[in-house]
C-alpha cells in the first residue's frame, strides 16, 4: 500500500504529503493526515526502498542480442555519477561543493551508476555526497570486480592501484591515460617525448598509434593508443588549460602542450583480440550513459526534491531510482527484441519520453494483477515501433553504428 501511494499516478515525481494523503483515501479508503504520512517516512521505509532495489538487482534476467558476441568478456561494465544540488538542510548528509545551485550547492548528492552493456543490466546504484570521489568509490567497490570482466570509466576513476588490481583480478580495462603519468616504450628507457611523437606521425600521415608501454612510477605493462586531435580540439585544450592555470597563478608546461594533440587510451587488451578501431568504439559507448543522466533529469525529473526530511528524501529518492530502473529494463529488453525482428535500433530517449506518456498503463502491468499484462507490454511495444527509433548521422559513427559493431558483428 506505501508503494501504491508513492508510485500511482506519476511515479517518478515528488508527490506531496497532500497528495499522497488523497489517494490513501480515495484509493484504499484510509484516512490518513499528513503528519501521519511523514511519520510513515523512517529508517524502516528506507530500508524497505532499498530492498527492493535490491531484489529488482538481483532478479534481473542476463538477455544479450546475441550471446556469442564479445565473449571475451564476463561483462562490459560502464559506469560514472552524476550530481544535482538539493535542499541545503540536508548538507550533513550530503555535502555540496559550495553555497550555489547545482554541483555548487551547499547540499548535493551523487548517483552513482553502473551497467553491463552487453545484458543491459544494472550492477550498481549507489547514493553518496557530491564531494565523494570517484576513484574512492572504486577502490571502496573493486571486490565487485570478476575475472573476465571489462571495465569503462572516465578519469575520475583512475588510480594506478586500480589498474593493479584488475590485472591482478585477471579483467580487462579500457581507460583514457591521467595526464601526469609518465609513459616509457620500454622499461628502463627515458619517458616518451610527446612532442617528437607528434612529429613523427604528422610526417607519416598517421592517425592513430598502437605500442605497448610501460606507465607510472611502478612501469607497468599496458597497451597505449595514441590518436591525434583535430587542431581545433587541441587549441580548445591549451586554452582552457591556460586559463586555469592564469586564475592559479601557474604556466602551462610544456608537456601538457604536447600531450594536448592526443587522446590517450590505455588498456590490457591483445591486439589479436581487439583492434584499434574496437577499443576506441567500445570506449565512446561510455558517453551513453550520459545520456542516460539526462533522461533521468529532463524526462523523469529525478533532480527535482523539494524540502522534506532526509528520510522522506532517501525513500523517495530510492523508489525514484526503482522507477529509472524498471523503465531501463523494459526499454532494454524491448530493443534487443526490435533489433532481432526489425534491425533497427530505439533511441533510449525518444523511447522514455514515450513511456512516460504510458506512465499510468506501466504502472498497471507492474502494480495491479489485472490479468493483462501482455496486452500492455504489446501496446507499449507498438508504441515503441512508431517514430522511436535512433537516427543515423552521414559522416559520423554514433550510437548506431557503435552498436553494429558490439552486437552484431565479431569483436576482431
Amino acid at each position: 500500500m506505501f508503494l501504491d501511494m508513492m508510485f500511482n499516478g506519476n511515479g517518478y515525481e515528488s508527490k506531496s504529503l497532500r497528495l499522497i494523503s488523497f489517494h490513501a483515501k480515495q484509493k484504499h479508503l484510509i484516512e490518513l493526515s499528513k503528519q501521519a504520512i511523514d511519520n510513515r517516512f523512517s529508517n524502516a521505509s528506507i530500508d524497505f526502498a532499498k530492498a527492493l532495489i535490491e531484489e529488482a538487482l538481483s532478479t534481473q534476467v542476463r538477455t544479450m542480442i546475441a550471446p556469442t558476441v564479445l565473449n571475451l568478456f564476463r561483462t562490459v561494465r560502464i559506469k560514472d555519477s552524476t550530481i544535482f544540488g538539493i535542499d541545503a538542510s540536508l548538507s550533513e548528509l550530503f555535502e555540496g561543493f559550495g553555497k550555489g545551485g547545482g554541483r555548487s550547492s551547499k547540499a548535493a548528492v551523487s548517483i552513482q551508476f553502473e551497467y553491463d552493456l552487453k545484458t543491459g543490466n544494472i550492477l550498481d546504484i549507489d547514493l553518496q555526497p557530491a564531494v565523494a570521489r570517484d576513484t574512492k568509490d572504486a577502490i571502496s567497490k573493486k571486490d565487485d570486480i570478476e575475472k573476465g570482466d571489462l571495465i569503462i570509466r572516465d578519469l575520475g576513476y583512475y588510480s594506478d592501484k586500480m589498474i593493479q588490481h584488475y590485472i591482478k583480478k585477471e579483467a580487462f580495462f579500457i581507460s583514457k591515460l591521467y595526464h601526469n603519468v609518465a609513459v616509457r616504450i620500454k622499461s628502463e628507457e627515458d619517458k616518451i617525448d610527446f612532442r617528437n611523437l607528434y612529429d613523427q606521425m604528422t610526417t607519416s600521415g598517421l592517425s592513430r598509434q598502437d605500442m605497448v608501454v610501460y606507465i607510472g612510477k611502478a612501469k607497468r605493462e599496458v597497451r597505449l593508443i595514441a590518436e591525434l586531435v583535430p587542431e581545433s580540439l587541441y587549441q580548445q585544450r591549451v586554452r582552457r588549460r591556460n586559463q586555469e592555470n592564469k586564475a592559479s597563478g601557474y604556466n602551462t608546461s610544456d608537456e601538457f602542450k604536447a600531450r594536448a594533440h592526443f587522446n590517450l587510451y590505455i588498456c590490457n587488451i591483445e591486439t589479436t583480440d581487439c583492434s584499434i578501431d574496437s577499443i576506441l568504439k567500445l570506449y565512446r559507448m561510455r558517453w551513453q550513459i550520459e545520456l542516460m543522466f539526462k533522461i533521468w533529469k529532463s524526462i523523469l525529473h529525478i533532480d527535482l526534491m523539494p524540502k522534506m526530511k532526509k528520510e522522506r528524501f532517501l525513500t523517495t529518492l530510492y523508489l525514484k531510482l526503482l522507477w529509472v530502473f524498471l523503465n531501463w529494463q523494459l526499454i532494454s529488453d524491448l530493443r534487443n527484441y526490435l533489433y532481432i525482428t526489425t534491425n533497427k535500433l530505439l533511441s533510449p530517449y525518444k523511447c522514455f519520453t514515450t513511456i512516460k506518456e504510458m506512465k499510468e498503463q506501466l504502472y498497471d502491468a507492474i502494480f495491479e494483477d489485472k490479468g493483462n499484462f501482455n496486452e500492455i507490454l504489446e501496446k507499449i511495444l507498438e508504441n515503441l515501433s512508431v517514430g522511436n527509433w535512433a537516427e543515423k548521422r552521414k559522416g559520423r559513427c554514433n550510437f548506431c553504428e557503435i552498436f553494429d559493431l558490439i552486437f552484431c558483428s565479431s569483436i576482431n
